[in-house]
């Protein structure tokens, strides 16, 4: 008897036992394949776990220089520091969010308020800077760690429309956001504030 028959029958009571065992005749003995010889089992592939979830897709945020071009305008109710509902800041602000969770690398950004001439300068001053603090609010309570959020106030120093008529007036009155640092450090060697007025 050769050593490998008697091997496999040593094992037989063991595997007898075992319901689950199901083996193949293709081990080789003396040179001629014996269909009474068991072959080791096939161990499967193993199947994803159903608790896995895929990674989140990237934050729709696009960077121009140091600017953070975000899908849409934050909108704010009527000479207010309010956040308009219904009017999908949450969508635009979940994707700086989501931007500020996958750049860990951006440690400040600049929220920066700016506002039309319809108002005293420094009246519009206080409201461009209580909105950049009201969208820092939202985003410090989603989450974002506050040392990365820099609210800073313009006022109508920056129009990038004609303040003649009612669309430029509208499209002065906004929020953007830029890259103030980066790993720590005012980004391009600019100030973080950039002649705004801060409002912590």
């Amino acid at each position: 008897m050769s050593h490998s028959t008697r091997s496999w029958l040593r094992a037989l009571p063991v595997c007898g036992l075992m319901l689950a065992c199901s083996f193949h005749a293709s081990v080789e003995a003396g040179g001629s394949k014996s269909p009474s010889e068991p072959a080791p089992p096939e161990v499967a592939a193993p199947a994803p776990e159903s608790g896995e979830t895929p990674a989140p897709a990237k934050a729709n945020v696009k960077v121009v220089g140091a600017k953070l071009q975000v899908p849409g305008a934050i909108v704010f109710q009527p000479d207010t520091a309010v956040l308009q509902t219904g009017s999908g800041n949450e969508a635009v602000l979940g994707e700086l969010e989501k931007y500020l969770e996958q750049n860990a690398r951006v440690t400040r950004v600049r929220i920066e308020g700016h506002t039309n001439n319809v108002r005293g300068p420094e009246q519009s001053l206080q409201l461009s800077g209580q909105r950049a603090l009201a969208v820092k609010q939202w985003l410090r309570e989603n989450g974002i760690n506050e040392g990365r959020l820099l609210a800073v106030g313009f006022g109508e120093a920056q129009p990038v429309a004609s303040n003649g008529d009612a669309q430029g007036k509208a499209q002065n009155e906004r929020i953007e956001f830029r890259i103030a640092e980066l790993d720590g450090k005012p980004y391009l060697g600019a100030d973080p504030l950039a002649g705004g007025t801060e409002f912590p």
